[in-house]
This record gives structure tokens, C-alpha cells and sequence, in this order.
């Protein structure tokens, strides 16, 4: 019994003598670790020059195309408002104002992701009446409804009027969201939207009648909406949106109707939103 207490003993005196620090060891790898670290901090300070950079290409690329495109865009209008087309020559114009209109939309949403990525937005904020917002938007997404046969209906409660936002930005969460409700429509289908108060909020509730979606909570995963290989400026425009959404501190969700198709709700504050 002795003899088996002190061979285990022995053992235990040996593991603690292998297990003990080793100061060269430990001053390798801290060493490492500092060396590292500044590897680290150099590719940091490229990557930030990187996001400067492309900051400032698509201001400038941004302004370049923009003037081109407004003036394409511009006398394609003309063009379609002559009355002496021809049915081909009314469908090239209207190609090209079509996709003058993609690329545009695809600028826009470039710039806007970049604007996001490199930090927090700035607000412009004053008080504006809500109705006009809602008749110019609806104005707009409807002359890209009609192409697609589907129609566009939109209400706003009686109480609701001027609300303080930034105008641009829920101009642009409105169209997209009402683009994307349409783009999922079929022939004859109705988007509907309504606008209402609750409380400090603004409740806006948007309707279609399009597919069920496979897994709503993946709607708003670029990854996971965007597939290689696929460019749908739609959901690509859904998934900036949301992010417009939280700088003005609102929220988007999601959810399926009994009678088919999906309801946006979007909530925003009425008022200047808390930092």
C-alpha cells in the first residue's frame, strides 16, 4: 500500500514539474500576439482608407451618371409624349426610359448601401404634411403599377396631417416598399395602403395579394434574398429600406394574410425620434 502512495506521489510531482510555465514560451507568444495586433491595426487603417476611397468614387461616379441619365431620361419623355410614333418607335422609347430608369434605381441604391455601411445617416428633419407625401408616392409607384396591370389603392386616417420626419427618406421607404408590394402582384391584382396614428407613432400598413414567401424572417438577408447569379432591385431596395428605417428609429415587419399576399407594417415616429 506504501509503495503504491508513493508511486503516486512520484506521478503527481512529475505532472507538476512538466505542467509548470514556461517563460520563453509565454514571452514567444506575447510576442506574437503584439506582432499581430499590429497587423491588425495596419489592415484596419487600410481597410478605412479603402472605405474613404469608394466613398469619394461613388460621389463622384454618382454625379457623373446622374446628369447623363437625367437628360436620357429627360427627352425619352418627350419623345413618348409626341403623338406621331410610330407603335416601334414608342416601344424603343419606352425601352430606353425603362431601363434609364433600372440603372438609375440601381445608382441609387449603390450609393445609399455605401452612404449606410460607412456610418450612421444624418437626418434632415422639418414638418410636412403627410398626405401630399403619400398622394405624390402613390402617383409615382402607380405609373409603374399600370405597366404591370395591377392597381393601387391608399387611404390616410382623418387625424392624421403634418407629421416632423425627414421627407426624402420616407419618400424613398414608401416607394420602395409599395414597388416591392406591386412587383409581387399579378395581372388584376389590388396593393392597398393605409395610413393611421397610434399613440407617438405612425402606423402604415401595406397590402398585396402576390405568392406566399418560403421563410419571412430571411426577407430582409441579403444572402439569403439575393442568391448568386440574381439582381432584384426590388428586394435589394427592401433590404435599404429597412436600414433607412432604423436611422429614422422605426421598425419594418412582415406577416402573411389569410386571404394570400403579404402585409407590410411599418412604424415611425410622428415626431423628431430620440438619439
Amino acid at each position: 500500500m506504501a509503495d503504491k502512495t508513493v508511486r503516486e506521489l512520484d506521478v503527481t510531482t512529475e505532472v507538476t514539474v512538466v505542467g509548470e510555465p514556461d517563460d520563453e514560451r509565454v514571452a514567444h507568444l506575447i510576442e506574437q500576439l503584439k506582432q499581430r495586433k499590429s497587423e491588425l491595426e495596419e489592415a484596419n487603417r487600410e481597410l478605412r482608407h479603402v472605405s474613404h476611397y469608394r466613398s469619394l468614387f461613388l460621389a463622384r461616379m454618382s454625379h457623373e451618371l446622374r446628369t447623363p441619365l437625367t437628360s436620357i431620361l429627360g427627352f425619352t419623355e418627350i419623345l413618348l409624349d409626341q403623338e406621331k410614333l410610330t407603335d416601334a418607335q414608342r416601344r424603343f422609347c419606352q425601352k430606353i426610359q425603362d431601363s434609364g430608369l433600372q440603372l438609375l434605381t440601381s445608382l441609387n441604391q449603390l450609393v445609399d448601401m455605401s452612404r449606410l455601411e460607412v456610418g450612421p445617416a444624418e437626418l434632415f428633419l422639418h414638418e410636412f404634411s403627410l398626405r401630399d407625401t403619400v398622394r405624390d408616392v402613390c402617383a409615382a409607384v402607380n405609373r409603374y403599377a399600370q405597366k404591370n396591370a395591377v392597381s393601387l389603392e391608399w387611404e390616410v386616417a382623418a387625424d392624421v396631417s403634418s407629421i416632423v420626419s425627414d421627407q426624402g427618406r420616407l419618400r424613398q421607404v414608401l416607394y420602395t416598399f409599395l414597388a416591392w408590394a406591386v412587383s409581387r402582384s399579378r395581372e388584376g391584382d389590388c396593393v392597398k395602403v393605409f395610413l393611421e396614428l397610434e399613440g407617438p407613432y405612425l402606423n402604415i400598413r401595406i397590402e398585396d395579394q402576390g405568392e406566399p414567401v418560403e421563410d419571412i424572417s430571411r426577407v430582409f438577408d441579403p444572402e439569403e434574398t439575393l442568391p448568386a447569379g440574381k439582381t432584384d432591385l426590388n428586394e435589394l431596395g427592401i433590404i435599404i429600406g429597412r436600414r433607412l428605417l432604423e436611422v429614422m428609429k422605426g421598425a419594418v415587419s412582415l406577416e402573411e394574410r389569410a386571404t394570400g399576399g403579404l402585409r407590410t407594417l411599418i412604424q415611425l415616429p410622428v415626431g423628431p425620434p430620440r438619439a
